[in-house]
This record gives structure tokens, sequence and C-alpha cells, in this order.
């Protein structure tokens, strides 16, 4: 999870931000792409008495796409609300 709020911790310059907002929107799509293999790739669940275990709805690929768009959203707020640095030119 800290791997992914880190773009947002580098957006102290205007190179640096454009960079982050980058790198967070990337995060997001690779959730929403992760959420949508999830959804598109599940099998059947087992109905009836004949099911030997329980079978949750909820799979490993929606939890990781969900913690990747939720941790772009995260870093894009913080990219937002950080103040950019000015250059000192000597």
């Amino acid at each position: 999870m800290l791997l992914g709020l880190a773009p947002g911790c580098f957006g102290y310059t205007s190179g640096a931000k454009h960079l982050s907002y980058v790198a967070d929107s990337l995060l997001i799509v690779g959730g929403g792409a992760a959420i949508a293999v999830d959804q598109t790739t599940k099998t059947a669940p087992c109905e009836g008495t004949g099911c030997p275990t329980y079978t949750s709805s909820i799979g490993g690929l929606l939890v990781a796409g969900v913690m990747l768009a939720t941790a772009g959203l995260i870093g894009i707020v913080f990219t937002a609300t950080r103040p950019e640095t000015k250059s000192t030119s000597r």
C-alpha cells in the first residue's frame, strides 16, 4: 500500500507533479482493469445441496483492483493539495 501512495509524495515541483498525476492515473487504470478482469472471468457459483464448500463472490483480483484504484485516488488528492516549490535560480 505504501508503494501505491508513493507517487503522491513527489509532487513538489511542476514536473514532478505532472509525473505524479500520470503515475496515479496508471494506478487507477490498472485497478479498473483488474476489477474488469475479475468480473468477466468469474465462473458460475455452485448452487444446491451438492456444493462441497462456500465460494465467495469477492475474488482476489477484485480486492487488488480496489486497492490500486484507491491508492491512485489518494495519490491524486495528496498531489493536488501539496504546494509547488519554486526553483531557486542563482
